[in-house]
């Protein structure tokens, strides 16, 4: 039997929360809360230049995620859309310091997305975890406070940290210290890299220590860095449509499926931004299946293999593969 794009159970380890939140969700919280949007900046525009311009739409729909019970409601919410793209496991990802505009502090706002990850793993047959992202444009001190506040919280449901933002201005090598001080508190790292044509971040990124590369599109024609991006067993996590969208790639072949396929260059497919790019998980396969750039069983092979690069204990990924039979 041919299965269907949203039969073939999948992972997804690059799902930003703010810019997945759905859009009937956005509007209920600012009716509530009384907060005026500007729908049109809460999706990336056709005329968008850059990852710069694309970053701007989340400052409407963080308007709204400043309370609680908005971020333990978005959790469950996003969960929802992954659960719809027969997702089994999911990594989200969320910039803590970005939630406390309205006097949450550090504590609340890590219980709150504590929350609504436990009322998923209550409800729906899929395992949730969180990934905190430092912002690069934030002070050294700042993200290691965050660093050493997210340590004392020592939640189950966090698995690692990642360093999100603007990528020009901000390269690896000027974050080194601080993504050094969260690798030494023994924190899992994905790092967005490559997705402003720096290929020499993607190195960087590597030789730091990053487990996994956030995007990373642009060193995926380069075949020195591919072959050192299989040799450190480095996984690529890749957003289609959004790289599209940022200017990342000017085509989907730039991604280099075939190629990173040929020779098992470890990467997974991912939305980045479900409500921002107005896409699914689902979406972006149907997408890459159209420009025969994969097939179905290869869609099997790379979401179960993924789940060796995802940030769970060993007994954790057997009962994750599990659910994938």
């Amino acid at each position: 039997m041919n299965q269907s794009i949203k039969e073939i159970p999948k992972i997804e380890l690059h799902c930003h929360l703010d810019g997945s939140v759905s859009k009937h969700l956005i509007r209920q919280l600012a009716q509530e809360q009384g907060v005026y949007l500007n729908e049109d900046r809460l999706t990336v525009q056709e005329d968008c230049e850059s990852l710069a311009s694309y970053l701007k739409c989340f400052d409407e729909v963080l308007k709204v995620l400043q309370t609680a019970d908005s971020l333990k409601r978005a959790i469950v919410d996003v969960a929802q859309q992954a659960y719809e793209d027969n997702v089994k496991y999911i990594e989200i990802r969320f910039a803590p310091l970005l939630h406390m505009e309205q006097g949450m502090t550090l504590l609340d706002v890590l219980k709150a997305v504590e929350a609504g990850v436990n009322i998923v793993q209550d409800t729906l047959h899929m395992k949730v975890n969180l990934l905190i992202c430092a912002m690069r444009q934030h002070a050294a001190s700042v993200n290691k406070q965050l660093f050493d506040d997210v340590s004392v919280y020592n939640s189950e449901k966090i698995c690692g940290i990642d360093f999100a933002g603007p990528e020009v201005g901000f390269p690896p090598y000027e974050i080194q210290n601080t993504i050094q001080y969260g690798l030494e508190k023994g924190m899992n790292l994905t790092l967005h890299a490559g997705e402003c044509g720096c290929i020499h971040n993607v190195l960087e990124s590597i030789k730091i220590g990053a487990k996994r590369i956030g995007h990373g599109v642009a060193a995926n024609l380069d075949e020195a860095i591919l072959n050192e991006v299989k040799a450190k067993d480095v996984l690529l996590e890749i957003c289609p449509k959004s790289n599209l969208q940022t200017k990342a790639i000017e085509t989907l072949s730039q991604i280099n499926i075939p190629y990173l396929l040929k020779n098992d260059i470890p990467f997974i497919i991912n939305t980045d931004n479900r409500m921002v790019t107005q896409t699914s998980l689902n979406e972006e396969y149907t997408l890459l299946l159209k420009h025969q750039l994969i097939n179905k069983k290869q869609i099997k092979y790379i979401n179960k293999r993924a789940v060796q690069y995802a940030f769970l204990t060993e007994a954790e990924k057997r009962q994750v593969l599990q659910s994938m039979s």
